[in-house]
């Protein structure tokens, strides 16, 4: 029985009507993208923006941003956690008094304390006391600060005179200022002249070891690139050494500030100065032994040490802004 077979082409030797047809139900390949293709780019170009821009602000350089609520919650916070120990200072203290541990003559209860408080305070010549102590310690301060950062920035600048120098400061630097009294007494003589003299020799040092520690700690590189642009080592100096070693100096001075009232109180105790809190304290154990008045003098002297580290603190951290945050970072 004869069977049908399709023609075939002689050239490719396939059938004729399969390519027809293969021809015509499949229509020509679009030249277009498929939709997919074209979200599968945008979201990669998306990508690549992101990142470079990511990358951007990675590499920008970091500038520090100050919280000004935050920085007032901390304030606050601490503030509000010394208030609650003095209240417990105080408190102990009362109740000593009450269950008559310590005999009020030695140690009065804190009512009677903040009431003499109060009353100091509205003195005149205790507050002409406490402008001669505070007088005494900014004139010591007003000579020793320059001083120090002077030989500080020395020191720093010429290890070989760091070196040479090193035995003489570890020699000297632990002498305790108020040992040094009676030798000032006899070349000075009494009065505020000694005080301040040895108010000077007491905040000298931490100012001197803050700047020369300050100096070591300059970027080197920073030094080299000043020199490639053609400044001169005095202009390096004012315009690399100084800034950067500046947040050590001020670091040194907030410290030499509350050490200059404790020195200066006690160098009026120990010369027995006609002025000054140290004088009051002094007069106050003397007379009758007012106790109250001493512990209320003693109180004042320890809340003018507080007010005066706030101060320089502050001043500290307003002129620094950004030591505190790269030492915590």
């Amino acid at each position: 029985m004869p069977t049908w077979k399709p023609a075939m082409d002689t050239a490719r030797n396939t059938p004729t009507t399969s390519t027809n047809s293969t021809a015509s139900t499949n229509p020509p390949a679009s030249t277009n993208p498929p939709a997919s293709t074209a979200s599968t780019d945008s979201t990669a170009s998306t990508a690549f923006t992101s990142s470079t821009a990511s990358t951007a602000s990675a590499a920008a350089p970091w500038r520090p941003r100050r919280s000004v609520r935050g920085a007032r919650a901390a304030a606050g916070s601490a503030f509000v956690r010394g208030l609650v120990g003095l209240l417990a200072l105080c408190l102990a203290d009362q109740l000593v008094s009450w269950c008559g541990l310590v005999e009020p003559r030695y140690l009065p209860p804190a009512t009677t304390i903040v009431a003499r408080l109060g009353e100091l305070l509205t003195a005149s010549r205790f507050l002409s006391d406490i402008g001669y102590t505070l007088g005494s310690a900014a004139l010591a301060m007003v000579v020793a600060a320059p001083a120090a950062v002077v030989c500080g920035l020395l020191l720093g600048l010429f290890p070989a005179a760091l070196r040479a120098t090193r035995v003489v400061i570890d020699v000297l630097r632990p002498l305790p200022a108020v040992a040094l009294i009676p030798l000032l007494t006899l070349t000075v003589g009494l009065g505020q002249t000694s005080v301040v003299l040895a108010v000077a020799l007491a905040v000298f040092w931490p100012i001197l070891l803050n700047t020369v520690h300050g100096v070591q700690d300059v970027d080197g590189v920073a030094l080299q690139t000043a020199g490639l642009f053609g400044a001169t080592w005095p202009r390096r100096v004012c315009t690399v050494v100084v800034p950067s070693a500046a947040p050590a100096i001020g670091a040194g001075v907030r410290i030499a500030v509350g050490l200059a009232l404790v020195v200066t109180v006690a160098a009026e105790l120990i010369i027995g100065t006609t002025r000054g809190i140290g004088a009051f304290i002094l007069d106050s154990s003397r007379g009758g032994f007012h106790a109250d008045l001493v512990y209320a003098s003693v109180a004042v002297a320890g809340l003018l040490g507080l007010a005066l580290n706030s101060a320089a603190s502050a001043i500290e951290r307003r002129a620094f802004p950004w030591h505190g945050r790269e030492g915590a970072s």
